[in-house]
């Protein structure tokens, strides 16, 4: 991510940039507040002594709706390590949200991580077959990143055990 803040420094400030840039800030308010403020709540309804269960269907339910908006214009090889990706990232979201209590930090932590979004935007021509990568490579990357969610999942799991314990009073 620190490369791709150096290469936005570089790239020259153009409305089609600043238009990018709110686009990524836009993108971090409504995916926090739909994930994080809104689902969230609901699937604890559902879930009411299942917590974990709660916050890891939340974080996946995140990482599919990147493979529903992005598989029609690019290939699935592509696409697919980003749903894990992202969920990982919807469970270090969560755990932020759940340390402030407060929507803004994860809001600031998604906006940031879009930053190369908005690089890959401003200097990249877009094609699927440009960002296409190897079935085999997609598959390591892919699980690389469930490893990662699985691992994110047990410290957020060992943040939540306090509240758990509050809420069960």
């Amino acid at each position: 991510m620190t490369s791709n803040f150096i290469k936005l420094c570089h790239l020259a400030w153009t409305p089609t940039l600043i238009l990018y840039i709110g686009y990524a800030l836009v993108i971090g308010i409504t995916e926090e507040y739909i994930y994080r403020g809104m689902l969230l709540p609901l699937l604890r309804q559902c879930f009411p002594h299942r917590l974990m269960l709660a916050i890891c269907i939340d974080s996946l339910l995140f990482g599919l709706t990147h493979l529903l908006i992005n598989s029609s214009q690019l290939t699935l090889s592509y696409v697919i390590p980003q749903v894990f990706y992202a969920a990982a990232g919807g469970l270090i979201f969560y755990g932020l949200y759940l340390r402030t209590n407060n929507l803004v930090w994860p809001i600031f932590l998604h906006a940031l991580s879009d930053v190369s979004v908005v690089v890959s935007l401003a200097t990249h021509t877009h094609t699927a077959a440009k960002l296409s990568i190897p079935v085999a490579y997609a598959i390591g990357i892919s699980v690389l990143y469930l490893v990662l969610f699985i691992i994110i999942a047990f410290i957020v799991r060992w943040q939540v055990r306090p509240q758990k314990r509050l809420l069960s009073r």
